[in-house]
């Protein structure tokens, strides 16, 4: 008896399994004859509004090129900024950074930060803001923040430039 419903149970199975695949099969193909496929109509991206930023980095410390790169990320992911090509009137955030100790460059770094504003790559840019700080590995990503804070409100405080 249970050789008996063990099989019909498998027949069952095998008979379910072989439906739901020509079901699917149908599925895959469309019929011309009755109606044509949708065609479904792409919309362009709109592009990012924001602050347009281009960052700028010298130096070859580890701390401050980890630093340009975060700052770089953060406005990427910004709705509020969009990273920029040195032609296109922009903030600059231009970020000069050397080694603390240069015989023991794990330690930290010290980097400068000027803010200006130009109209192109070809024009002399506007000396808007600077600051300086040190940076260890513990206050990278802080420093990254507090410097896109900064950048926001530099751009507050001058944004009749883009008008």
């Amino acid at each position: 008896m249970r050789k008996v419903f063990g099989l019909i149970l498998v027949l069952l199975l095998v008979l379910s399994l072989g439906s739901i695949v020509s079901a699917e099969e149908t599925k895959a193909v469309p019929d011309t004859k009755t109606k044509p496929a949708p065609v479904e109509k792409v919309e362009p991206v709109a592009e990012k509004q924001g602050i347009p930023v281009v960052v700028v980095h010298s130096g070859d410390d580890v701390f401050g090129g980890t630093l340009a790169l975060k700052l770089k990320e953060s406005f990427r992911k910004s709705v509020l900024f969009t990273l920029a090509g040195k032609d296109t009137r922009s903030v600059r955030v231009n970020i000069e950074s050397r080694s603390e100790f240069k015989d023991r460059p794990e330690i930290g770094s010290v980097y400068s930060v000027v803010w200006t504003f130009a109209e192109s790559g070809e024009v002399v840019p506007f000396y808007l803001k600077q600051e300086l700080g040190i940076i260890t590995w513990r206050n990278v990503e802080n420093a990254a923040a507090g410097l896109m804070n900064k950048t926001d409100k530099v751009a507050g405080e001058y944004k009749y430039l883009f008008d």
